[in-house]
């Protein structure tokens, strides 16, 4: 087993190959990447044309809002849009949208909604991006890659239902942002993009199957996503997940069955940019 330790302000992504031989070799990416009504740690743009909102909000019947939405609706059911279960999906056009403004959670009959209000500065944008999506049947985990995307003025918070546990707004290593939604149990989904102002959704339906592994593990400041709770491991093993740890700092210690520890490392981010 392994247990990550850090402190606190800064989020990270963390990926750790480590080799466990007699001369331990291991090779570090390190890049900066996070109740029904109520989120944490959200921080509100600027705009003096709007009201800022530094904390959850309800901007509707069953909705909550982190960050500063724009004054658009969402459709109930849009008919003929089918939810899926493949790993992977893509859309939008252009690179002119490039920060998430707010994360809006909502519940419909059937199924829950996860709203990106996307702009260019602190003012909404006319038309979604370009973004990919990545989701394995039964992980609880969906990744919401946005490549145009270079600011953000939330980084997470919990939607706190029986299917939707949270978000992490996270910088990428290779640039632009992802947004990871974890999930309580196993779902299908659709993606829906709506323009004037630009708005990425993506309703999530439970399948009423459990998650196929145990989810991401979070404590504190700090998401690890791979490997999870009770996986068999062996060498090299790659550690995976994202901290907003003070001074970029990460203590990974591997230990044996009997609770010895193994390996301790201390790794460190090389992007100290905040999300």
């Amino acid at each position: 087993m392994f247990r990550l330790y850090g402190s606190d302000d800064i989020r990270h992504v963390i990926i750790v190959p480590v080799t466990l031989l007699l001369d331990l070799l291991f090779a570090l990416a390190l890049a900066a990447c996070s109740n029904a009504d109520s989120v944490d740690r959200s921080v509100a743009a600027s705009d003096s044309d709007q009201k800022l909102r530094t904390e959850a909000a309800v901007a509707g019947a069953g909705e909550t809002t982190v960050g500063v939405a724009a004054a658009a609706g969402e459709t109930g059911d849009p008919s003929g849009v089918p939810f899926r279960t493949r790993p992977e999906a893509s859309g939008g056009s252009s690179y002119e949208a490039d920060a998430v403004l707010a994360v809006r959670h909502g519940a419909h009959e059937g199924y829950k909604r996860v709203v990106l209000d996307l702009g260019t500065g602190d003012r909404p944008s006319e038309t979604v991006p370009e973004w990919t999506l990545m989701s394995s049947a039964g992980t609880g985990l969906l990744r919401m890659t946005l490549p145009s995307m270079s600011r953000t003025t939330v980084s997470d918070g919990t939607f706190g239902d029986t299917l939707l546990e949270g978000f992490y707004v996270v910088r990428a290593p290779e640039g632009g942002l992802f947004v990871d939604v974890l999930t309580r149990e196993s779902f299908a989904y659709r993606v829906l993009e709506l323009s004037d102002p630009a708005r990425l959704v993506v309703d999530f339906k439970p399948t009423g199957s459990p998650l196929k592994t145990h989810p991401p593990a979070v404590g504190g400041d700090t998401v690890v996503l791979e490997p999870r709770a009770g996986t068999r491991i062996g060498s090299p093993l790659t550690i995976c997940g994202y901290s907003r740890n003070f001074e970029a700092s990460n203590t990974i210690i591997l230990t044996n069955p009997e609770g010895k520890a193994v390996v301790r490392r201390t790794v460190l981010s090389n992007d100290w940019a905040s999300t």
